[in-house]
């Protein structure tokens, strides 16, 4: 299937508007002029703005042939099976609700695979015309029903072209205004085996290198933190949120983290965008207080930026934490 993939993608788009609709009804999106249908449970939904980002879904030959002869775990959601028919490496499905972002998660054996391999396992480049690499969960974190401390999901930011995000993390950016925020409060996220809502607590900036932040760097990739340990991360989050959301963070929280690359300090400062959601707690409303949401003016910046800016940095000799299992 990988070698003759692109030759049947451009078949698949070009093919008349009998095939194009069989398209759209195998994955459930109608087009414009068929008349408004409930979605069947059992049917993989994919918003249209993002169908570059989660390609598993937009090919039906290819789904319903693989789906023939799949096997899949116990316990399985309906609405799983597709994707995970065409790619045994899928372990679930991320969204933001009014948002561009939604799409199909994969999880690979190290933190490196799926930077530059698809959906469907062909290599991709940043200077393709198409997106490269898959939105994907870091290869620490459980990928059954038991959800880990620390769900951490990351992926490349590539902007836009045409109007469509060529990779779905590209909506994280628009995080960085709190407006944004009120009106996209919530992380959905499902596993082959059950469905999750977050409510997201913070979006903050994290350099990756020690260097440019007096020898520290906050690992807050990591993904079972203990929940003495986790007192610490609320801290150095609390530093660094661009503005409070209102929604609390506690150390028994479960949480999830969706990272990307962004250079606001600069192409010479390895920067990440980093959104965290906490998971809604039992009986809890997915309302928000948008009366709570108030600017953080002074959150934590790297030494760089106060370097260059001729300012004193607050927080030069805050604990240096690190996470730990214990």
């Amino acid at each position: 299937m990988k070698g003759n993939l692109p030759a049947v993608i451009v078949s698949v788009i070009c093919a008349a508007a009998a095939v194009v609709f069989a398209v759209l009804t195998v994955i459930n999106l109608k087009p414009e002029s068929a008349p408004a249908a409930k979605p069947a449970e059992s049917n993989y939904e994919l918003s249209a703005e993002v169908q570059t980002d989660a390609l598993g879904a937009s090919l039906a030959p290819i789904v319903s042939n693989a789906m023939k002869s799949a096997k899949y775990p116990d316990g399985i959601l309906e609405s799983m099976k597709a994707a995970y028919a065409v790619n045994k490496k899928t372990v679930g499905r991320l969204r933001i609700p009014g948002s561009e972002l939604d799409t199909v998660i994969v999880q690979g054996s190290d933190n490196s695979r799926y930077l530059k391999y698809n959906f469907y396992e062909n290599l991709t480049y940043e200077t393709s015309s198409t997106n490269y690499g898959n939105i994907f969960l870091d290869y620490r974190c459980s990928n059954t029903a038991d959800l880990s401390k620390n769900m951490v999901f990351h992926g490349h930011t590539t902007g836009k072209s045409d109007g469509i995000p060529k990779q779905a993390f590209r909506s994280l950016y628009d995080f960085r205004n709190a407006d944004y925020y009120k009106k996209h409060p919530l992380i959905k996220y499902n596993t082959l085996y059950g469905e999750h809502t977050y409510k997201i607590c913070a979006v903050f900036y994290s350099t990756t290198s020690e260097k440019v932040d007096n020898g520290y760097f906050f690992n807050y990739i990591y993904p079972d933190m203990s929940d003495s340990n986790m007192v610490g991360y609320i801290e150095q989050v609390k530093q660094r949120m661009l503005y409070e959301t209102g929604v609390s963070l506690e150390p028994t929280d479960k949480i999830i983290t969706l990272s990307t690359c962004i250079y606001d300090y600069g192409k010479s400062v390895d920067t990440r965008l980093v959104v965290v959601g906490r998971l809604l707690h039992d009986g809890e409303s997915e309302e928000i207080d948008t009366s709570l949401v108030k600017a953080n003016p002074d959150y934590r910046r790297p030494q760089i930026w106060y370097n260059a800016h001729g300012k004193t940095n607050p927080y030069k000799n805050s604990p240096k934490w690190q996470p730990s299992p214990d």
